[in-house]
């Protein structure tokens, strides 16, 4: 079975005219290594000497990148973004240790971080084959060790893998009960993404599904909120609304009982309007009509034809009269004016006085 693995081991480091860091440091060892199997347990796995100091598993050193934490296996898609540094040489065998030249071309991360510590990215196959070794126990053996990366982490696994800093560039590491660092990559709302440590990862990611869910929560208040005001407004508006009917209503009863009344229709307080309206066409037309069974609109049409045939008669008879009246002064009006004219004149005659149209 074949695995990745993440070994961690200090160095004799420089700084260079460019300030890049360089060092030929301890990058693991062999011996029996502790793992977390994500179940909560433990697993501890054998890197023998003859798998540590393969040739083929020493060449895989050689130029592979260096990284601030793990970031699963590096390739030529991710390597940009995660970068800091190169391992430089082939790894060497150093009594039960494996050093290698190396260069840190950023870093900010032991100055600024504290880190100092390495550990090796690498994927390798298992035997599962238990036993024990120099009195410690395992349960499986690694071979064919293959190197991914290098990373910096605050604490290595293998114990004498970091970097040789001087005392006064040296830090104290950060305590990882894990042994293990795997940083993530934390994108920020305005696009520019930078590694943190997990913790700084599931805390800001905490945190914005915290901002999403109170977002929700208050854009579902909001629409609440606005569907009762609405509600509001629509029941403001049906009550304006029935008011209004109510008062439309009560003043055509009282111009139908006015029309009523006028023509000498005789009803009760309670008749229908369509009791009210039957006695005024009847009224008008002056001769018994069956409209017991005619429909409402019938009704209204008819006696809206009724009261303007009715209202047509009135102004005729009243224009008989005025046309009479004008006659019986002696003199005929003249276009546009009226009987009040005409008996000015007639009065201003009997004055003496002379009027306009006289000759």
């Amino acid at each position: 079975m074949t695995v990745n693995r993440y070994d961690r081991a200090p160095f004799k480091a420089r700084y260079d005219e460019n300030g890049y860091l360089e060092d030929s440091p301890v990058l693991t060892r062999t011996g029996v290594f502790e793992y977390r199997d994500g179940k909560g347990g433990v697993r501890r796995e054998l890197r023998r000497a003859e798998d540590v100091f393969s040739e083929d598993s020493l060449s895989s050193y050689r130029n592979k990148p260096i990284t601030k934490g793990h970031h699963g296996k590096i390739d030529a898609a991710t390597v940009k973004r995660h970068q800091i540094g190169t391992v430089t040489t082939h790894g060497r065998q150093d009594g039960e240790n494996v050093i290698s030249d190396i260069v840190i071309h950023d870093p900010r991360v032991i100055k600024q971080d504290g880190w100092k510590e390495l550990s090796v990215g690498y994927s390798v196959d298992l035997i599962e084959e238990p036993g024990e070794y120099n009195g410690e126990r395992y349960d499986a053996i690694q071979t064919n060790i293959r190197v991914n990366h290098l990373a910096v982490v605050p604490v290595g696994r293998a114990g004498n893998a970091r970097l040789n800093l001087d005392a006064a560039d040296a830090a104290t590491p950060t305590d990882d009960d894990e042994g293990e660092l795997t940083m993530k990559k934390v994108r920020l709302d305005n696009g520019i993404e930078y590694d943190a440590a997990p913790e700084v990862a599931q805390a800001y990611d905490q945190a914005r599904a915290d901002l999403g869910d109170a977002t929700t929560k208050l854009e579902q208040e909001k629409a609440r909120a606005d569907a009762a005001e609405l509600a509001k407004k629509e029941a403001e508006g049906k009550a304006e609304q029935i008011k209004q009917d109510a008062v439309d209503q009560a003043r055509a009863r009282l111009e139908l009982e006015a029309v009523a009344k006028e023509h000498k229709v005789k009803f009760s307080e309670d008749a229908a309007d369509r009791d009210i309206k039957v006695g005024v066409i009847a009224a008008v037309r002056g001769d018994a009509v069956d409209l017991k069974d005619k429909p409402e609109a019938y009704i209204d049409a008819a006696y809206d034809y009724a009261v303007a045939d009715a209202g047509k008669r009135r102004d005729d008879a009243a224009d008989q009269r005025k046309k009479a009246t004008s006659r019986a002064d002696g003199a005929e009006p003249k276009s546009g004016g009226g009987s009040a004219d005409a008996r000015e004149r007639m009065a201003a005659r009997l004055r003496g006085e002379k009027v306009e149209d006289d000759q």
